[in-house]
């Protein structure tokens, strides 16, 4: 860990921005397009169309924002707070379908582009791109949004007379929150610094595609089944089932501190594979759910992977590149990553439409999450590889 930045801070700030951005975007989206369907302002095809587009424009907004991010973080994650705020205000002012198609790409361009790529930068430049607490700390705010932020929108969007004044609370209350979290990392740079870190090879992320495309697969995998799970459980008359999405967020919070300790005691290899396979059958088991507890059951080992997966994909991406040429290569992985988390909801949606059996939707996204593990093999060898190499010395 480096000395030379207070450390501590700046995992607090990060963690305080995706909170707050999880909270109103990620989070907040199934609660505006309920509290839309209900004014009756915005047609059903048109929230699609936002909710697809929230996606789309996340995936493409971080290789965008990463070379800005590399010169000035803060003015990146400044124009993100506004930009987001903007978004929720325009919700407010004109609620028709294209104001908020373009305010969801707002959204999703903000929270994916600045505060997850750019933000998970800054950590890794002030904590060497090693996985510790502060880390953990930092990017378990990606998910405690749905916990700490989640309930406050639902609260405050439930009645339709009340809609429009509880956008302008949400854009203000998420500003104010915001603003002081940026107070704390003004001085922070994600600028390279002249420190030891992990020395890796330069090259390009699509020289190693089997394992981008494994973690996009279980990206489709989480969210499509994250994005169902309440569905699922009132279809069988589950008690308790709106809790379900409760406790995959609750333990994809819990599973960021697993994660480093995981990382350090297994190794980053056998603790991704460890991840998917749990991922894997969580997803088995919220199709086959016989009860809800094994619905819940489910749910836990989906929410640990959903945890799991920022933390994993920056290691993966300081091993294999280093700290200096972080920034562009974690925002493409994190493009090709967010395509998957797109595709996911319409796969599983589209396969229930076909069938009108959520077994067999939940089986096929099993499915896709169980082809996943296999394609890490190449990563894995090189991974072992590197390691003999450094302990042995090279034979070149």
């Amino acid at each position: 860990m480096r000395t030379d930045h207070p450390t501590t801070r700046v995992a607090l700030a990060i963690f305080v921005l995706q909170t707050a951005g999880s909270g109103v975007a990620v989070y907040g989206i199934p609660i505006y397009i309920a509290a839309f369907l209900r004014s009756g302002t915005v047609n059903p095809a048109e929230l699609s169309l936002a909710s697809t587009a929230f996606f789309l424009a996340g995936a493409l907004a971080g290789p965008a924002m990463s070379g800005a991010g590399q010169r000035s973080p803060n003015g990146v994650l400044l124009g993100s707070v506004l930009g987001a705020a903007a978004a929720i205000t325009a919700l407010a002012v004109d609620p028709a379908g294209p104001v908020v198609i373009a305010a969801f790409c707002v959204l999703g361009a903000t929270f994916n582009g600045g505060l997850v790529v750019v933000g998970t930068t800054v950590l890794v430049r002030v904590f060497d791109g090693r996985p510790t607490s502060g880390m953990a700390l930092a990017t378990s705010g990606s998910s405690a949004g749905g916990i700490l932020v989640s309930p406050l929108l639902a609260l405050l969007l439930t009645t339709q007379a009340v809609t429009a004044g509880s956008f302008l609370a949400v854009a203000a209350g998420f500003l104010v929150v915001s603003g002081l979290a940026l107070t704390l990392i003004r001085r922070v740079s994600a600028r390279p610094a002249r420190v030891e870190a992990p020395t890796a090879a330069a090259g390009r992320l699509s020289a190693h595609w089997p394992l981008v495309l494994a973690f996009s697969l279980v990206s489709a995998s989480q969210l499509g089944a994250t994005a169902y799970l309440v569905a699922t459980g009132l279809a069988r008359d589950f008690t308790g089932a709106r809790l379900a999405v409760s406790v995959a967020t609750a333990a994809a919070v819990a599973s960021r501190w697993l994660g480093s300790a995981g990382i350090r005691r297994l190794g980053l290899g056998r603790w991704t594979m460890t991840s998917f396979g749990a991922q894997a059958a969580g997803v088995a088991l919220v199709g086959l759910a016989p009860a809800g507890w094994v619905l819940f059951l489910g749910a836990a080992l989906i929410g640990q992977s959903l945890g799991n997966t920022i933390l994993i994909r920056s290691q993966v991406v300081v091993e294999l590149f280093g700290v200096g040429d972080f920034a562009g290569k974690f925002a493409r992985f994190q493009t090709w990553t967010s395509l998957g988390s797109a595709a996911g909801p319409f796969v599983l949606g589209q396969l229930f439409s076909l069938t009108h059996d959520y077994v067999l939707a939940y089986l096929a996204l099993a499915v896709l999450n169980v082809l996943a593990v296999p394609l890490l093999r190449p990563w894995l060898r090189q991974s072992r590889r590197r390691v003999d190499e450094l302990q042995h010395g090279s034979a070149v």
